[in-house]
């Protein structure tokens, strides 16, 4: 276990490199030539340098290098780090954080891997995991650069803690300390390592010897750019957690191996995904090699007739189809419960029972029954439709028994309404066409103005998310010529549909300009609320969000697919990928308001986990201590100081700098045979308020708030024949509190010593 900061800064460094893979191009592919045997999966990156002219042109780009976005964004993180450095954040606490930051920008403009691999030589399964972890770094022009970075943080440890360590043939760097899992890092030439478990150094054997071919899978899925690659052998991993479980229960292991079979993925070879740039779009393109023929969850997606999106409206913002075989896919679900254990599939079947008995219907038979599979899905961007202002949802369902259908339904909304206490209303109206249209109205949703409406007609299910929306779908799908005008009819839908498949299982669709347009419209809205919040934490945010219209009016729209081709499930993705970042953007506006205020909780928190994880360390060492003293706990915490091997643990990160006494008290002259319910020790209260951290003798810690504390603390000496010392939380009096009523006792407590 690596206890040092320095340490851990560079892990984090690193792992930060690894997400920060923003742009790339091929020279993945070369670097993926000098991967270890046997990678079970890994992540990718050809850098930041080689793509970055094509970066720069794609709409995500255009938004990271705009002046608006670059000086926002170092407004905020000014703002941060002076407030970080108020409650209490060091300035060498504020220095590895830009020094990772750098290291970060560093790490990510060069090619990059990281990954996981099998341990050579059978799999053994004690208290180490069967794979190791590695990490393969081109720093190439960057080097010199990048090995200064890596030297202050091996500074930031401190010598004392960091030593030569050896690795197969190479000499590289590691904790001094001994680990669970052995780590090293250094440099082969120019190139960067690191490894975890990997004692052997089977990481480092193509390091500087590469093999002479890309490996063929890159075939497989177009490149685009290289900016990310992701790679899984699922096969393999399988077999690895097959083999780890079967070495500890032959039981569960041909578990796994029935619950894979009736899902249908015991035949799941490869995964293969590449992500690039293409003018103003990203491209994302993966294969999930699967050997025909299909079963299980896969034998449920079936094709997907374009003619479906006939019935979306051309001023929706976004579209979906799909055609699923909903009851089959219950089906699977359930054999693959009862598979994996009879005890719960007899559970979930009784609960389903129950409920269905109640509600007089079948989920199974009635409501999936009476589905055809095909369904589309859209949205309504606000003030896009007269009759329905804030725009809102829409499902269409094919169904292949109506009737059934609307009586399941019905049915349903019934039960729920007679269980619900008033939350939830179902009403009826019947319109002027004959169409009878239902109403679901749960008091919560109404007032975000979304009061669920549906009917049957035409062969399908018409959902809405509000009457106004319901009735603009069916007018919609009632009228012809002219009127009828679809979405597949607009030109943004024609060309990003343009190439698809024949046969696609899903089709995703966005009108990208349009929905980035609203989205930062109503997260112009939310961002005084969040300046409000700030303010009140003594933070000074930039009054505007940055203003991306002229890079927005540029977007064209998104489109994902999906289809089964002769290897496999295929995945195709190309639009400004900004679909996720946008929609977040309200949210993230208000979170950070609330957050901001909220940052000196969030550290006493941390700091809090750091003081339960030092008790959880002084148990483990008090029971070594007691196996080598015939089940006896020392008499004093001094006497299994050689136990835990860092002396740190003794120290609480909450103890103020001022205060004289001990971090933790211990409570002597007990033994493992005693009631598990003791306490051992516990964080000194004299500088907690609200509770303090308190290890029992069965080895688990919990905080507990003064009251429950000092319960426990009285029962554990009386158990023991002592008399209680005085207990006083800092801001409190020293009377001991009323007792409240005894929690219920924990497995395996009893009244004994």
């Amino acid at each position: 276990m690596i206890r040092s900061r320095g340490v851990r800064w560079v892990w984090i460094a690193l792992l930060a490199g690894v997400l920060s893979t923003a742009v790339g191009a091929t020279p993945v592919e070369e670097l993926t030539k000098r991967l270890p045997e046997g990678v079970v999966a890994f992540v990718g990156t050809s850098g930041g340098e080689a793509l970055k002219g094509d970066f720069q042109k794609t709409s995500l780009g255009r938004i990271w290098n705009d002046p608006g976005v670059r000086s926002f964004y170092e407004a905020i993180r000014i703002q941060v780090l002076a407030k970080m450095q108020e409650k209490g954040t060091g300035p060498n606490e504020v220095q590895q954080i830009d020094m990772v930051t750098g290291m970060a920008e560093l790490v990510g403009g060069r090619p990059l891997v990281a990954g996981l691999a099998p341990l050579p030589g059978p799999i053994q399964i004690k208290d180490k995991p069967p794979v190791y972890g590695f990490l393969i770094l081109d720093a190439g022009s960057q080097k010199a650069q990048i090995e200064d970075l890596v030297k202050k943080l091996e500074a930031m440890a401190g010598a004392e803690s960091i030593a030569d360590v050896t690795i197969g043939s190479a000499t590289l760097r590691g904790p001094k300390s001994k680990q669970e899992l052995p780590v090293y890092w250094g440099w082969l030439g120019n190139y960067f390592v690191m490894g975890a478990n990997d004692a052997a150094g089977a990481a480092l054997q193509y390091v500087q010897k590469p093999r002479a071919a890309v490996p063929t899978y890159f075939q497989k899925v177009p490149a685009g750019g290289d900016a990310l690659v992701v790679h899984a052998d699922l096969q393999q991993a399988i077999s690895l957690a097959t083999a780890a479980a079967r070495q500890r229960d032959a039981q569960a292991a041909d578990t796994i191996t029935a619950v894979l079979k009736e899902l249908g993925l015991a035949g799941v070879r490869t995964l293969i995904t590449r992500a690039g740039f293409a003018g103003p779009d990203i491209v994302v393109g993966s294969l999930l090699e699967l050997p025909g023929p299909r079963t299980g969850l896969l034998a449920t997606l079936k094709p997907v007739d374009p003619a479906v999106m006939d019935m979306v409206d051309a001023r929706a913002v976004t579209a979906g189809a799909a055609n699923l075989d909903l009851a089959a896919a219950y089906d699977t679900i359930l054999r693959a419960i009862k598979a994996g254990s009879g005890e719960a599939s007899a559970k979930v079947e009784k609960g389903l029972a129950a409920f269905e008995s109640q509600a007089k219907l079948s989920l199974r038979n009635d409501l999936l029954g009476s589905l055809a599979g095909p369904a589309v899905f859209y949205t309504l961007g606000t003030g896009a439709v007269p009759e329905a202002p804030l725009g809102g949802a829409v499902a269409l369902l094919k169904l292949k028994d109506a009737a059934l259908f609307e009586k399941t339904l019905t049915s349903l909304g019934d039960f729920v309404a007679a269980q619900s206490k008033g939350q939830f209303q179902a009403g009826v109206q019947k319109r002027d066409d004959g169409r009878t249209v239902h109403t679901w109205m749960i008091a919560q949703l109404a007032m975000m103005q979304v009061t669920p409406a549906w009917s049957v007609g035409n062969g399908y299910a018409v959902i809405g998310s509000n009457p106004g929306v319901h009735d603009t779908v069916v007018k919609l799908m009632g009228a012809t010529g002219a009127e009828r005008k679809s979405i597949r009819d607009t030109p943004g839908y024609k060309e990003a549909t343009a190439k698809l498949p024949k046969e696609i299982l899903t089709l995703d669709y966005a009108d990208s300009r349009t929905q980035y347009t609203q989205m930062m419209a109503m997260a112009q809205q939310f961002w005084p609320m969040a300046s409000m919040f700030a303010a009140q934490a003594g933070v000074k945010l930039p009054a505007m969000l940055p203003s991306l219209e002229s890079i927005i009016k540029d977007m064209k729209p998104s489109c994902r697919a999906r289809w089964f081709g002769p290897d496999g499930l295929y995945t195709q993705y190309q639009g400004p990928g900004l679909e996720v970042t946008l929609s977040g953007v309200a949210g993230a506006a208000v979170g950070m308001g609330v957050a901001l205020p909220a940052m000196a909780k969030a550290r006493d928190q941390a700091r809090n986990a750091v003081s339960m994880s030092n008790l959880k360390q002084i148990g483990l060492g008090l029971h070594m201590y007691a196996q080598d003293h015939q089940d006896n706990l020392p008499a004093n915490l001094e006497q299994a100081k050689s136990y835990w091997n860092n002396a740190k643990v003794l120290e609480s990160p909450r103890k103020p700098k001022d205060f004289a006494g001990p971090s933790y008290i211990y409570i002597p002259g007990q033994n493992v045979s005693m009631n598990p319910g003791n306490i051992v020790a516990y964080e000194n209260p004299q500088f907690r308020t609200d509770g303090t951290n308190v290890l029992f003798l069965d080895g688990h810690v919990e905080i507990l708030k003064p009251d429950d504390f000092r319960r426990e603390l009285k029962e554990t000496y009386e158990r023991l024949g002592k008399p209680m010392p005085e207990v006083k939380f800092k801001g409190q009096g020293e009377e001991e509190a009323q007792p409240r009523p005894p929690r219920p006792p924990r497995p395996g407590t009893s009244t004994q010593a």
